[in-house]
């Protein structure tokens, strides 16, 4: 048996993209004992627990077999994982190594092993280390250059659903929690969006705190419906000589006894570092003069056709008041605070059209996905560092839809190096080799 120590520069990953993209010379294969051996079908990868490659088929000197593959870096792997103990590994009709430095202990039969060390391009091993050790804002920076935008066009609408799939957990559990009460759900994204990263969780909370029912049954009253939010976050007990707060303040002491209310403590909202016109006072006075708040908006929204419709169902113009205020007291210059159509963007993108999309697939409603993609090409793209950086690279983002799109690929593959499950990646693996056939 083998004793030479190698440097191997990849785990087991690389081989099972290799595998499945099929990167190895198929000619003149032999098992490690001997037998001449042909791949008839590599199998389907299988990212579940179990063998890597379910339903393979492979032809062993004049016997075909068929069964499931399993992979890895060194044939002595396979005791280190315990698979001689699990019977999901019995029917394992080939084992695929790099280095076989080990026979691994028979189980029902003896299973054939096959080792790859000279049967992949040594180009492809090359590329995929350069990848590993880049220090370049993403590991293929010097080379993204050289592939075809028309890659990225063609995967950026599964890059999106990837995206909206990553949500559905913790909105599936929002659903059950309200019994799917789409309205319900919507109004509390839509008060975690509009706390932003800072105050999404007390926004949220704040939310929880007031039952939309209380909301309809207040909808005439718009004084009230301040009151109730402002009470309920805690910022309606300073000592302020101020008329508009006195006002709100009096109103929440009825209100809080009529419907048993339990505020928030203040000292959650947080205001260090952010403009002023993020902060939390400005952002609740906004919530609480959307147009449609407490009605049907999340229906409303889902009728629409344009990105222009759902501007108009979000609008919101809170009172006079606050175009001169950005907290209660001291007043400031005047600057109108109704919500721009940037805000009202990262509204829909990040509360309306997730559940949206669960929504569609819960009910087969295969139009509202593509209506989801063309809300996206018609709303501007976001302008933030990563886009900028994207740009530099010759990927511009002319719409959400791109910048949505190139920001899941930054965040989920570029940040982890998931490069063998990028698109991207496997043009630039792949440009220069081909498996020979």
């Amino acid at each position: 048996m083998k004793k030479t120590k190698l440097n191997i520069p990849f785990n087991e990953y690389f081989l099972h993209y290799i595998w499945k993209t099929k990167q190895i010379d198929i000619r003149n294969l032999m098992t490690t004992d001997g037998k001449k051996i042909e791949i008839l079908h590599f199998g389907h990868h299988n990212e579940d627990s179990g063998p890597d490659f379910l339903n393979a088929i492979v032809k062993i000197e004049d016997t075909v077999w068929a069964g499931n593959v399993e992979i890895h870096v060194l044939s002595s792997d396979w005791e280190k994982h315990n698979h001689h103990r699990d019977d999901a590994y019995h029917n394992v009709i080939l084992h695929v190594v790099y280095y076989h430095d080990k026979n691994i202990p028979q189980i029902k039969y003896p299973v054939p092993c096959l080792e790859l060390q000279n049967k992949i391009p040594k180009i492809l091993i090359q590329r995929f280390e350069n990848l590993l050790k880049s220090k370049k804002w993403i590991p293929c920076g010097d080379l993204i250059s050289s592939i075809e935008n028309e890659v990225f066009d063609i995967w950026k609408h599964g890059l999106i659903v990837e995206k909206l799939q990553q949500k559905e957990p913790h909105l599936r559990s929002l659903l059950q929690k309200f019994t799917f009460d789409w309205e319900t759900c919507f109004y509390i994204l839509l008060a975690r969006y509009f706390g932003g990263k800072v105050n999404d969780s007390p926004f949220e909370s704040l939310a929880n705190r007031i039952p939309i029912e209380i909301i309809r049954k207040n909808i005439s009253d718009s004084l009230a419906i301040q009151a109730i939010f402002f009470g309920q976050a805690g910022m309606l007990e300073l000592p302020l000589e101020d008329q508009y707060y006195l006002t709100l303040k009096e109103m929440y002491s009825f209100l809080k006894q009529k419907y048993n209310l339990q505020p928030m403590k203040n000292v959650v909202w947080k205001y260090s570092k952010l403009r002023p016109l993020n902060f939390p006072t400005v952002r609740i006075a906004q919530f609480t003069s959307l147009k449609n708040l407490g009605s049907s908006m999340f229906s409303s929204l889902m009728e629409v056709s344009t990105i222009e419709e759902m501007y108009t169902i979000l609008q919101a113009k809170p009172d006079d008041y606050w175009n001169t205020h950005y907290r209660f007291g001291p007043s400031s210059p005047y600057i109108n605070k109704n919500i721009k159509h940037d805000f009202m963007n990262i509204l829909i993108i990040n509360a309306f059209l997730p559940l949206a999309f669960i929504f569609a697939e819960l009910y087969g409603m295969n139009e509202k996905k593509e209506w989801i993609f063309t809300i996206l090409e018609n709303i501007h793209p976001e302008k933030n560092k990563i886009i900028s950086q994207w740009h530099n690279l010759t990927k511009t983002a002319h719409s959400a839809l791109d910048s949505q799109a190139l920001l899941h690929l930054y965040n989920h593959y570029c940040q982890n190096n998931k490069c063998l499950s990028c698109k991207i990646g496997h043009k630039i693996l792949c440009k220069t080799t081909s498996s020979p056939k």
